[in-house]
């Protein structure tokens, strides 16, 4: 079978018109080699892409082009006739899942939706068996559907993954505001908070892949690996201002850094779902963004001097605010009032 006839049939099967026969097949394919694997994930995850494009920004066009460039072929010489059957076959499909979109908007709308309110943390288990611890201040969203077409969440917020049983022919993908997240492993921390000016993700165990989406096009991550006991953290590109400053170009990244942390230090990363709270040099202003989602408080601190102070320490099972923002006082120069809900740090002399 040539390149043409096996892509046509992941075609069909992706699509779920194979016959029982074909997805025999497909999946034999897939278990004879990693680069298989891998090729099948990458035309997978096009077709996701292309199905969850917003449906009021849906373009006929757009999807067919998105999805011809994800599964355009690399230095082969194409049969064009066996090509044209590929695309004839994909345009199909894709016409299909516009008109059912606009037709049945329901159809492709019916999610589940899970949120963790400030000053809470949720644990759920999925319908493939994993398990989805969901810190305070963070929505997942899943198909209805989950683990039968496909396992795609949706994450605003914090989330520690711990996968079921692996489905090679189902990858479980992450899906955040402007990066997707592919689990090649096991257990993995997923930070994406909308406020915070960063986007982080800590392996525990096994291997995830990482990489900007196509619709909001961050250059900054083509695709990176990162392994057990590593952190990728993306700070983004402060914007400016000026509203008649000319948008940046997209060759302008995020800084992005991959850390090695001793295994010792992993808490600090996903010690939240087991009620600790670990900082390793934060600063205050890091920590109060914390201590607001924890505690469902607002926090003011009355100068960027402040802000910038550094401080490391642990809180395990503590129940309120005032007694973590009185042991950080012990150790740094800061005083605080608490009225209600607000808090206000102010340094001493």
């Amino acid at each position: 079978m040539d390149n043409e006839d096996i892509k046509l049939l992941l075609v069909r099967y992706i699509t779920n018109q194979a016959s029982a026969a074909e997805v025999k097949e497909v999946k034999h394919w897939i278990s004879l080699h990693p680069e298989n694997e891998l090729y099948f994930v990458e035309l997978y995850e096009a077709w996701q892409n292309m199905l969850y494009i917003q449906t009021e920004t849906i373009d006929e066009e757009k999807a067919y082009q998105l999805f011809l460039a994800k599964t355009a072929p690399q230095k082969q010489t194409v049969n064009l006739l066996k090509w044209a059957k590929v695309a004839a076959v994909l345009l199909f499909f894709i016409l299909s899942s516009v008109f059912i979109i606009y037709r049945y908007p329901s159809h492709n709308k019916t999610k589940n939706q899970v949120v963790a309110q400030n000053g809470s943390v949720k644990k759920l288990v999925l319908n493939d068996g994993t398990i989805v611890w969901l810190n305070a201040g963070s929505t997942l969203k899943y198909d209805a559907d989950f683990g039968k077409t496909n396992r795609t969440v949706y994450l605003e917020g914090e989330a520690f993954f711990d996968i079921g049983h692996p489905k090679k022919a189902i990858p479980f993908l992450v899906n955040t505001k402007n990066y997707t997240i592919r689990d090649i492993g096991t257990k993995f921390n997923l930070k994406a908070y909308p406020n915070d000016p960063f986007f982080e993700t800590t392996v525990i165990k096994g291997e995830v892949a990482v990489e900007g989406n196509s619709d909001t096009n961050p250059q900054d991550v083509n695709r990176v690996y990162i392994k057990p006991h590593q952190v990728l953290k993306i700070y983004y590109r402060p914007e400016k201002a000026d509203s008649k400053e000319i948008a940046r170009p997209r060759d302008s990244y995020n800084e992005v850094r991959v850390l090695q942390i001793d295994s010792a230090k992993m808490e600090v990363y996903d010690g939240w779902k087991d009620d600790l709270l670990v900082f390793d040099g934060s600063t205050l202003g890091e920590i109060a963004r914390v201590l607001e989602r924890r505690y469902d408080v607002k926090i003011g601190i009355d100068s960027r001097e402040l802000q910038n102070i550094r401080y490391s320490g642990s809180f395990k099972n503590v129940p309120d605010i005032d007694k973590v923002l009185h042991l950080i006082k012990q150790n740094t120069p800061i005083s605080y009032t608490i009225d209600g809900q607000k808090i206000t740090i102010t340094k001493t002399n």
